[in-house]
């Protein structure tokens, strides 16, 4: 039976868990929810492909004005908290796949050379 050595290295590892970190952190920037008569606006969750922040507004639109967008508002007016199960969980899945791309592509690229 033949033994997987695994060589972890360190300087990709760092690289991986920082592009994970910084991608994961600036999903909610980018998100934004089609809000319908039935959305809870108190609750508005936000990030990709978990909600990783929910911010509680106190927006009342018109009846009108349904279905409409609503992505990102100002944190300073409306109370934001971090949902930290899904922050780890996608920032550390993040660093992983990162990690295992980023060893792929110096594989390829030293047997290239060679």
């Amino acid at each position: 039976m033949r033994k997987i050595k695994i060589k972890v290295n360190p300087r990709l590892l760092i690289i991986s868990i920082a592009m994970g970190w910084i991608v994961v952190s600036i999903t909610p920037v980018f998100d934004s929810v089609i809000v319908t008569a039935e959305y809870d606006l108190t609750k508005h969750k936000l990030g990709f492909p978990l909600p990783i922040i929910e911010q509680r507004t106190s927006l009342t639109p018109l009846d009108d004005a349904f279905p409409f967008q609503l992505g990102l508002v100002n944190p300073q007016e409306n109370p934001t908290s971090l949902l930290i199960g899904n922050y780890l969980l996608q920032a550390i899945l993040a660093s992983i796949t990162f990690y295992f791309l980023m060893m792929v592509s110096a594989n390829l690229m030293r047997n290239y050379r060679n």
